[in-house]
């Protein structure tokens, strides 16, 4: 989200000001050269690895790796202030975009037309934004504790190449660029992570009441981030909507149409968009749209993009009818039942097998899955199917008295310093997030050394990660998981000074008594010893609470 206002000022002068310059060209080279020589003994030296003459960096630290990108060589550089835990950070911004530029380069076709690629953190409470030259990203954001915000290092990543109006394409590409690289097997960022990305950009949040359609209108960026949910939000959705329309590789045929990397622009950094792009704007993109396939897409977006009421198609596809963490028009698009989370009804379900490999309209074989879940572990997508495959500890309790959502089970096993949980309610937990507000589920510590008060995660679809409260000891913790059907959850216990794990589950309102509860006289005693070895199940590939 790069600013609209630096945009048009740099264009302006762009316009104003090229013939003057084309016919002065060598006598301005002279006097900046004059200038240069005369300021020699002013520029200040460098501090901190930071480069010479840049005033905006006094006092940063810089981090830089080069990287091959489509054969050229690019320094990607990550500038921030040397302090708490931002070297660390730092390094994983690093990290995560050596590894995340080049794939998507090869995706695109197209490398990022700078040489050197600055991403500096945010240290004055701005927002998020591309200006071309630098992707500013606060390294930690909403807590100084939590990793890096990966989703929306992936979208300052993707203005490089799609920086171009119309906005509501520019940012929604930008925001789904990592989820269809997924899908489409180019650059794999995990299951969770996936979650992450679509957690970020509200993607399970309900349209808001107070809506308009997007089309070519190019809004303050104060107002975009007043209304974030009806544009970033909405322009993510529009991209899901089109990706599932089109499938993996004419999605990415269609994202290669959008820009002209040959093309000169009036800045150095952003990729030129298409002549009809920037000719047509929504128009153009319509017409690209149906070179990849003929449909009428004016109908297909009516409501998301053009002046015109939502069909009730596009507006209800975007629900997951069976709650099997699997949109609905994502299951037509695969031709799965989006009316039934376990489509060939092996007892494994939808997202399950398309997770672990395995082809949810043909019936495997419980072997095969239980060999394929011990090897890859517990998917947290807020589903108890997988559980039935593994020897996990199970505690069950009748319906307490008074409880509005009762806890009835708890399910657990340790791997790799990795406690995995499920808790399970009388009905599924989609039921009572439809008719209530504002709860959470609430482990509470009761450990011998009570190093902490205990673990809250939101009871709400969209949430992949949950926060560690009143930690007196040690380092931060976060509890990742997922609600859906029942709620599964992974928490790190490297460093737990207990022998043993002594857990109260809850279920809370904003305010009262618990709603749900494990019985108090009989906590959850789990024990620690065995970390590393429990339930034979080999380490994953998957997300591990760090980037």
């Amino acid at each position: 989200m790069f600013s609209g206002f630096l945009e048009t000022a740099f264009l302006k002068f762009a316009i104003q000001y090229r013939f003057v310059f084309m016919k002065t060209k060598r006598l301005t080279w002279i006097l900046v050269m004059l200038l240069l020589f005369s300021l020699r003994d002013t520029i200040p030296q460098p501090i901190n690895h930071v480069s010479p003459g840049k005033e905006d960096e006094l006092g940063l630290e810089s981090q830089e790796k080069t990287v091959q990108v489509l054969g050229e060589t690019k320094t990607i550089r990550v500038l921030y202030k040397p302090k708490g835990k931002k070297n660390h950070f730092a390094a994983l911004v690093l990290e995560t975009s050596a590894a995340y530029i080049p794939k998507l380069a090869e995706y695109l076709q197209a490398a990022p037309k700078a040489n050197v690629l600055t991403i500096k953190d945010i240290t004055d409470n701005s927002i998020a934004r591309n200006e071309g030259s630098i992707a500013y990203v606060p390294f930690a954001f909403p807590d100084p504790e939590l990793p890096i915000p990966a989703p929306l290092l992936y979208h300052e990543i993707g203005h490089w190449w799609f920086g171009q109006e119309p906005r509501w394409v520019a940012e929604g590409v930008s925001s789904f660029l990592p989820v269809a690289m997924e899908k489409s097997g180019y650059h794999s960022i995990g299951i969770l992570e996936t979650h992450k990305v679509n957690s970020w950009w509200g993607f399970r949040q309900p349209l808001p009441k107070i809506d308009f359609p997007l089309k070519d209108n190019s809004y303050p960026d104060l107002i975009v981030a007043k209304d974030f949910p009806i544009y970033y939000e909405k322009s993510f959705k529009i991209q899901y909507l089109i990706y599932l329309e089109l499938g993996g590789e004419k999605y990415r045929k269609f994202l290669i149409s959008l820009m002209n990397p040959t093309h000169d622009s009036w800045h150095d950094y952003f990729i030129a968009p298409s002549k009809i792009l920037s000719e047509e704007k929504t128009n153009g993109v319509i017409s690209l749209l149906k070179l990849q396939k003929e449909i009428n897409w004016d109908q297909l977006l009516a409501g998301w993009v053009q002046k015109k009421g939502y069909s009730s198609q596009t507006k209800t596809l975007l629900l997951d009818s069976d709650s099997d963490c699997i949109i609905d028009y994502e299951e037509i698009a695969n031709k799965t039942n989006p009316y039934l989370w376990d489509s060939d009804m092996d007892g494994l379900g939808d997202f399950a097998e398309n997770t672990l490999g395995t082809n949810p309209n043909e019936k495997n074989e419980s072997i095969d899955f239980q060999s394929r879940i011990q090897k890859y572990g517990i998917i947290l997508d807020g589903m108890d199917d997988d559980w039935t495959f593994l020897n996990v500890v199970t505690l069950i309790q009748p319906k307490l008295p008074g409880q509005k959502i009762p806890i009835v089970e708890f399910r657990y096993f340790i791997k790799d310093n990795l406690l995995y949980g499920m808790i399970r309610s009388d009905k599924p937990y989609t039921e009572y997030i439809s008719k209530e507000i504002d709860l959470y589920f609430f482990l509470a510590d009761n450990s011998k050394n009570k190093e902490r008060v205990g673990f809250g995660f939101k009871m709400n679809q969209n949430d992949v990660y949950g926060w560690e409260y009143e930690r007196t000891i040690g380092k931060k913790r976060y509890v990742w998981g997922k609600v859906g059907k029942v709620f599964e959850f992974q928490i790190d216990v490297s460093d737990h000074p207990d022998p043993e794990l002594v857990l109260l589950p809850l279920i809370n309102g904003p305010s009262g008594p618990s709603l749900g509860y494990w019985e108090y006289e009989k906590p959850i005693v789990i024990p620690l010893q065995k970390v590393g070895s429990a339930n034979g199940i080999e380490k994953r590939s998957g997300f591990s609470g760090k980037i």
